[in-house]
């Protein structure tokens, strides 16, 4: 963990670096191709894969694990060996390649990090360098997505879907040149110092990863980014197709939350598409068993997930990775969904990154979260005990500054002025199930949302396990 935590690039560094023009964004493909070679492939190998790629700002990663589910149902003459890269970890690193739905062993991490890293390290053959100011090692992400390509190549995988990290067109995984097909999930506004403060400019980078006469699909948008996604696709001659949510009861969903729906309708259209152009001679009736299994079993932890930890039983921890705006709204929905089946009392755990509106996040969750108030509000930073779980790319916050700023916010927000901060999220969790875990007079029900670290140190913390 200390040589892959040794990839962070530091918060200062990353300002720094957004401030100036002389490191170009459009270096950052040709570095990565640059990788690949130093690690003994060819960007060519890549398409061996079988790629499903996808990107969005909110729905991207439930979608893939949809996408993932629905492909480890295909049976025809054999199952597939599926792969799946996708970010960020909740509590191990491990769970960002998966193989056939769960996360790549300790053992074979261990093994395939330091064939990567080892390789990236010697000093022949030389690494190609595309400008003076080319890194000499990738960065955290970086590796982590070439440690993928390592893997899923050695494990022989029939096809791998792929995760963009941040917008598209300028991420690591657009390094592919043909995929099988692409998928853009719901837009929004988010990582404005990179991908731009307008809609249009979200979507112009996400629809990036769009190739040429590659099929690509997307979801309903708003129409100046749907205008942008279907210029782009013109430009490349890829076929574009809208997909609508599924009808609900047409499926059952294994990842709950009516939002979900649009969701499962991208995954399965990403995968009939796969199908289709793979496996042209398989029956109709099987795609539509294999559709309807993997999106029953489908499971994305992290994501409107509930679960009661066996110390605690009076207490539930509603948990939500939610960070945009959009997914914000789509949280609170659930939650409110939620709420309504019970009449215990509701805690609020909250953190966000630091780059994103405490404001209008909390704001959007107040207004969204049903009836009944929460009555006590904790806020904590994005720090945790796990060495897998240490990031350097966040802002130190030595004096809670930003979390205090939280309270007072959601305090004038609410009008309840019962809040607590606490350093770290282990602290935070000990504070929970001290002061409500053993009450025998009242259920109680926790939402911890605002951020996927936040969500997997709670995990880790309260349950153990992902």
């Amino acid at each position: 963990m200390q040589d892959l935590n040794g990839l962070q690039t530091n918060h200062a560094t990353i300002q720094m670096s957004r401030l100036s023009d002389a490191r170009k964004v459009e270096d950052s493909i040709p570095e990565f191709e640059a990788f690949i070679e130093k690690i003994d492939y060819k960007v060519e190998d890549l398409d061996r894969l079988n790629i499903i790629h996808v990107t969005g700002t909110k729905g991207k990663g439930s979608t893939c694990a949809f996408a993932s589910s629905i492909m480890q149902q295909v049976n025809s003459p054999r199952k597939l060996k599926v792969g799946l890269f996708t970010s960020p970890h909740l509590i191990e690193a491990c769970e960002r390649i998966q193989i056939n739905g769960k996360p790549i062993s300790k053992e074979l991490f261990t093994k395939y990090f330091y064939e990567t890293y080892n390789k990236l390290q010697s000093p022949t053959p030389p690494l190609r360098k595309v400008s003076a100011l080319s890194p000499d090692m990738p960065m955290y992400f970086y590796f982590l997505n070439l440690m993928a390509i390592h893997t899923f190549l050695s494990e022989g995988v029939d096809v791998a879907i792929m995760e963009v990290g941040i917008g598209g067109q300028y991420d690591s995984t657009n390094a592919v040149r043909k995929p099988v097909v692409c998928g853009i999930a719901s837009l929004g506004i988010d990582h404005q110092a990179l991908l731009g403060s307008t809609i249009e400019s979200v979507a112009w980078h996400k629809a990036g990863i769009i190739k040429d006469n590659v099929p690509a699909f997307t979801v309903p948008q708003e129409d100046a980014a749907i205008e942008v996604i279907r210029s782009r696709a013109a430009e490349r001659n890829a076929p574009l197709t809208v997909t609508e949510p599924l009808q609900i009861g047409k499926y059952q969903l294994g990842i709950p939350g009516d939002h979900q729906r649009i969701n499962a309708a991208l995954a399965e259209a990403l995968c009939r598409e796969w199908i289709r152009v793979k496996m042209p001679n398989v029956d109709a009736a099987k795609v539509d068993s294999w559709v309807t299994e993997g999106i029953r079993l489908a499971s994305w932890p992290g994501r409107s997930q509930t679960f009661i930890t066996p110390r605690h039983q009076n207490l539930t921890w509603h948990v939500d990775g939610a960070h945009t705006i959009e997914s914000m709204t789509a949280c609170a929905k659930w939650f409110a969904g939620e709420r309504a089946t019970w009449s215990g009392q509701s805690v609020l755990l909250f953190n966000a990154a630091h780059e994103r509106s405490f404001y209008d996040l909390l704001q959007t969750l107040k207004k969204h979260a049903g009836e009944g108030e929460f009555i006590e509000a904790i806020f904590c930073p994005n720090i945790t005990n796990r060495a897998d779980s240490q990031s350097f790319v966040v802002q130190n916050d030595e004096k809670l500054t930003q979390q205090h700023e939280s309270a007072r916010i959601w305090t004038e927000l609410s009008g309840n002025p019962a809040t607590k901060v606490f350093p770290n999220i282990n602290a935070a969790v000990e504070y929970v199930e001290n002061k409500y875990g053993s009450s025998i007079d009242a259920e109680t029900h926790v939402l911890a949302t605002g951020s996927l670290h936040l969500v997997g140190g709670v995990l880790d913390a309260a349950k153990g396990s992902i």
